[in-house]
């Protein structure tokens, strides 16, 4: 879909990666020597101390930058547009278009209005039998002339040009008709369709309806940058860090069963990971939290103040408590908790147990929602995503805190409950500033210490970072980097063996599914004494859904790669790994052949592999449970899913992987 080229105009003559849009994580390890993810920072002039309790981590997935799809599990996911004259594409010019990845073969609906079932509606979606695309109004009027391919980035567009309706994919032009319907009156179906039984599985990005105007009218190069509301533009969305509408008429979007906002997308980025321009984010598992002491300077009395946060929920319970201040403390008034129930709906205590009041409106799991507390005169308002949703009145003063404030659960006088579980990100506290005092536009980049900032953990300082953007790595025992062995940059990973790991929470976009990918990194062996596990990627806390692992399977230092069924199928070997010397280790998959590369040469013969690996935890450095530890580096650990780097032999990176690209 994209050219191979290897510059990058906007970056200053960059070298770019022309797949970065299929990386899904880049570990450079680069960083202070020592350096783990496991200390978190105060940005304010207090920098107040930050006690990790439990696992707590952090990353570089975070609320900010511009390019994100959304994901469809393939049951019951799926987002309702209101019906709407806007959205009725009527009888004139329009087009249709979007970025699509699907997994494999599956009756599917990408976008609908009223579906295939209504006289004056029509579906946009994927077939069952031969991986084609079709445009269904009354009947199946268009299907692609092209197969498109599975596990990729595909773009697709229908258009309406003066009474003839022409289907473009990727740019080509792949079947038209003459049309004269008048498509009107009806909910849109993003990701399904009207009867929710054609779901789609895969990830939808940059969905763009624009009414009255035919956009293409011959072939064309698809954009390689997100898709802006031009004129016309009736629905953008599947675009953003929350489920939005990007258009001017900002349509409520419902969102119905589980799908989630991924930064995996179509576009790749043209910006490296900067803590200034993404930021970060705290990963929190459901049974841990960050304290910060009690101090003089969190006193609230009768200031104004604002408290914010951005959070991306990975579940619901009654309650999950991403920020508590002060509570519990002894004495009457108790002072502030954010308790975020099982219906999406934050109930704010701020006067003892019994007095709060709950947003009418509601953040939503796998999306990243701004959440702001604030206090102006004597008056409470609660917004989220921007939008005031409760207020309350009350002349409260606050005494001085005794208790500390806690990110990720509430108090029980020691550590915590009602832990919250998923990531939070620009938890700032400012006392003496109501900083919004009405509607407002969540923000679009990190948050800084301005003027009354008592509190600002940005989570941004995790030492060893995914530069894709998508995980947050959690550093297990004393995994960390070194600055004294590296194969390129300023560091690598050092394991010791004994204990250490990387660990990658569950999510989705770590799943491999049926897709063609390439797993490399560099490898320096102190010694194979261990018979050490290297990567385990689909084990998560158990040996259930067997996943991939790279194994050394002798002193000797054979190298055996495992895959397949449940009880594991040798792919792929390699006699024996020297100790005391960089190697590069590649594993690709390509149309279902896979083959491993050592040092650029491939080793063995190809063996089929189609398994479909649905299992999304990672683990570098050891087995699932910290056992068969490796004694060594990793430097440039690369997953690519979508495409295999490699098929035959090939000369080993003689540089540090890109950051930026393709666009």
């Amino acid at each position: 879909m994209f050219s191979a080229s290897t510059k990058l105009g906007r970056n200053s003559g960059a070298t770019v990666d022309a797949q970065f849009n299929y990386v899904t994580m880049l570990l450079h390890g680069d960083g202070t020597n020592g350096a783990q993810n496991n200390t978190f920072l105060d940005s304010s002039a207090n920098t107040f101390s930050i006690t990790r309790n439990g696992n707590t981590t952090q990353g570089s997935f975070s609320p900010y930058g511009s390019n994100w799809s959304n994901y469809f599990g393939g049951t019951g996911d799926y987002l309702t547009v209101p019906d709407s004259n806007q959205t009725d594409l009527g009888s004139g010019d329009f087009t249709v278009e979007f970025w699509f990845y699907q997994f494999s073969a599956k009756v599917a609906s990408c976008i609908s209005l009223n579906g295939a079932l209504a006289a004056n509606g029509y579906a946009f979606g994927a077939s069952t039998t031969v991986n084609r695309i079709w445009w269904y109004a009354t009947s199946a009027q268009i299907v692609s002339s092209t197969n498109f391919n599975y596990n990729t980035w595909n773009h697709v567009a229908v258009v309406r040009n003066s009474g003839t309706t022409t289907m473009y994919q990727n740019g080509v032009n792949v079947g038209s008709f003459t049309d004269s319907k008048n498509y009107s009156g009806g909910i849109t179906y993003i990701g399904s369709d009207e009867t929710a039984s054609q779901d789609w599985n895969g990830y939808l990005s940059n969905v763009r309806i624009v009414k009255g105007t035919a956009v293409y009218t011959s072939a064309f190069t698809p954009s390689t940058i997100p898709l802006t509301a031009i004129t016309n533009t009736q629905l953008l969305t599947c675009q953003s860090n929350r489920f939005i509408d990007n258009s001017t008429n900002a349509f409520a979007i419902t969102v119905n069963g589980t799908p989630s906002v991924q930064r995996f997308n179509p576009f790749g980025t043209s910006t490296a990971y900067s803590t200034s321009v993404i930021g970060g984010s705290g990963y929190f598992d459901g049974s841990d939290n960050l304290t910060i002491p009690a101090n003089a300077n969190f006193t609230l009395s009768t200031s104004n103040y604002t408290m914010e946060f951005w959070v991306y929920p990975n579940s619901f319970s009654a309650p999950n408590v991403p920020l508590a201040y002060g509570w519990s403390d002894a004495g009457s008034p108790r002072l502030i908790v954010f308790a975020q129930n099982t219906n999406g709906t934050f109930i704010v205590y701020y006067n003892d147990a019994g007095t709060n009041f709950t947003s009418s409106n509601t953040v939503t799991l796998n999306q990243w929602n701004h959440v702001a507390l604030v206090r102006n005169g004597s008056t409470f308002t609660l917004y989220i995503n921007g939008v005031s949703g409760a207020s309350a009145s009350n002349s409260i003063s606050y005494p001085a805190l005794v208790n500390p404030v806690i990110i990720g659960s509430s108090w029980n006088g020691s550590v915590g409950t009602n832990f919250y579980n998923g990531y939070i990100s620009d938890v700032r506290i400012c006392i003496g500033t109501a900083v919004y005092t009405s509607n407002f536009t969540p923000p679009t980049a990190p948050l800084t210490a301005v003027t009354n900032t008592q509190l600002l953990t940005s989570m941004t300082n995790g030492a060893i970072f995914d530069n894709a953007m998508i995980n947050d790595l959690e550093t297990v025992g004393n995994a960390q980097i070194s600055t004294s062995v590296k194969k390129y940059g300023t560091g690598s990973l050092a394991f010791d063996g004994t204990g250490d790991y990387l660990y990658v929470p569950n999510f989705v976009t770590n799943q491999l599914r049926t897709a063609d990918y390439t797993i490399e990194y560099w490898i320096y062996a102190n010694s194979w004494s261990t018979t050490p596990v290297i990567l385990e990627y689909g084990r998560g806390v158990g040996p259930t859904g067997f996943g991939l692992e790279f194994y050394i399977s002798t002193t000797g230092g054979q190298l055996d790669v495992y895959g397949g069924a449940s009880s594991g199928t040798l792919l792929a070997s390699y006699s024996s790994l020297s100790t005391g010397a960089w190697i590069h280790v590649a594993l690709t998959r390509a149309s279902g052949t896979t083959r491993l590369f050592i040092n650029g040469t491939q080793s063995g013969s190809s063996v089929t592999d189609n398994t479909d690996y649905t299992s999304a935890i990672v683990t570098l450095g050891a087995y699932y449970n910290g056992t068969l530890g490796l004694n060594g580096y990793i430097d440039d650990f690369r997953i690519t899913k979508g495409y295999a780097r490699y098929t035959a032999n090939f000369t080993p990176p003689t540089a540090a992987f890109q950051n930026i690209g393709p666009y």
